[in-house]
């Protein structure tokens, strides 16, 4: 789904972020203010950051032996991208949607040089010209990507190793003849030997960039790729519209359970109330949705949406605004919506109760979602009030909460990833 002009400018230009860099940076960041080398950051892994302005362009970092608790990207050498809005690892290679500079549309794939800086290392193009590049990479030799122009009801494969496209898989079957149809223009995810990619047929209405659902529900197709045979289409109602943008991540797989959990946003225009934003799950195991469980945002805030999804031994993180938030209405469109109101919470998925986590409020400039490493589970906020920007760890376990790290003069945090040698 294409990010709307109505949700801020796409990405345009990388003049702007050039200023974030105007400031030195100290002669060694591992150092502490007494000059003393703090022992307890990890010397085995590289940190990547993607930093951004206002527009969503940035650079993105690899900090290794230079790690620090305050971070000052200055001097410091990047790639510079025109969308920051951060990317997926696999390994000790990066990827992200279309190409540096944003004009491409497809799959760019980054790594580190011999000086560790982080670099281009290939691009797969779409032949879409539209912001819509979906993708997802299961290993080092398969992944899966969706392009309009090849066919909104295939999936396209490709080697994520060396960037080609491999093939396709037709789900042309699931037609129902509506204007737009597709199959995993927003999830693609995989457990099992299996995809669990969404399935939309609709319209668009008006000037709403959402796609209009022909029903009101919301639909999962489940492929068996030992088969190769599509082996069920799950639907279930009082939602639409699964996951929000190419590059802006809903859903979850529990590696602990082994559950597959969607959140869907509903309409983002209307909020209707009885056609809310809810997380579904589909249980290990199985290829239908859950119907005995359901997260209702009306339960915790509304009008409001689930937008972001991590899933971790039955706890759901995600952030609850502290008010009601509308893309649309009642004044609250753009910098509104992104006032500091967004707060990291942990919803147990057997009670369905949420606790607020004890860390910045966020104003969702950054569309990551947490990820687990080494024990902990790793957040990002911005918070202008706080003038927080940076990355906290939260562990599961012992609840207890630290700092991982935070930007000082550096833009926003946009993304983080961990390299582990």
């Amino acid at each position: 789904m294409k990010r709307s002009k109505s949700l801020g400018s796409i990405l345009a230009g990388v003049a702007a972020c050039m200023l974030l860099f105007s400031c030195s940076s100290n002669d060694d960041n591992n150092n502490d203010d007494n000059g003393n080398v703090d022992e307890t950051l990890p010397k085995n892994e590289t940190w990547i950051i993607y930093n951004g302005a206002a527009n969503w362009s940035g650079g993105v970092y690899a900090l290794k032996d230079n790690k620090s608790r305050e971070i000052n990207l200055a001097g410091l050498p990047f790639l510079q991208v025109a969308s920051s809005l951060g990317g997926s690892v696999l390994d000790k290679s990066l990827f992200k949607v279309n190409d540096v500079s944003n004009t491409k549309q497809g799959i760019t794939k980054m790594g580190l040089d011999a000086s560790g800086k982080v670099v281009d290392q290939g691009f797969l193009p779409s032949l879409s010209n539209a912001y819509e590049t979906n993708y997802l990479v299961a290993s080092a030799t398969e992944g899966y990507y969706w392009d309009k122009v090849r066919g909104g009801l295939k999936l396209q494969k490709f080697n994520p190793t060396t960037m080609e496209r491999t093939g396709e898989i037709d789900f042309s079957s699931l037609s129902e003849g509506q204007p737009l149809e597709s199959i995993g223009q927003l999830i693609i995810a995989k457990r099992e030997n299996k995809l669990y990619l969404d399935l939309l047929l609709g319209s668009k209405v008006g000037n709403n960039w959402q796609v209009t659902p022909a029903v009101k529900e919301v639909a999962i197709a489940v492929y068996d790729l030992t088969t190769n045979k599509i082996e069920n289409v799950t639907k279930i109602g009082n939602t639409t519209n699964l996951g929000v943008f190419i590059d802006h991540v809903l859903w979850s797989l529990d590696a602990v359970t082994g559950d597959l959990y969607f959140a869907t946003v509903g309409d983002m225009k209307t909020q209707p109330t009885d056609y809310s934003s809810k997380i579904l799950r589909i249980k290990k195991g199985e290829v239908n949705f859950d119907t005995t469980f359901v997260l209702d945002i009306r339960a915790y805030q509304f009008p409001a949406e689930f937008n972001r999804l991590f899933a971790h031994n039955n706890k759901i993180y995600t952030t609850i605004p502290s008010r009601p938030v509308s893309y649309y209405g009642g004044g609250q469109h753009g910098v509104k919506y992104r006032d500091d109101v967004w707060f990291w919470n942990e919803i147990d998925a057997n009670t369905k109760k949420a606790t607020r986590l004890n860390m910045p409020p966020d104003n969702f400039y950054t569309t990551q979602n947490p990820f687990f490493h080494n024990g902990e589970i790793y957040f990002l906020s911005n918070s202008t009030s706080d003038g927080f920007s940076g990355v906290m760890q939260y562990n599961p376990t012992t609840k207890v909460t630290k700092e991982t790290f935070r930007l000082k003069e550096s833009g926003r945090i946009q993304g983080f990833n961990i390299i582990t040698d």
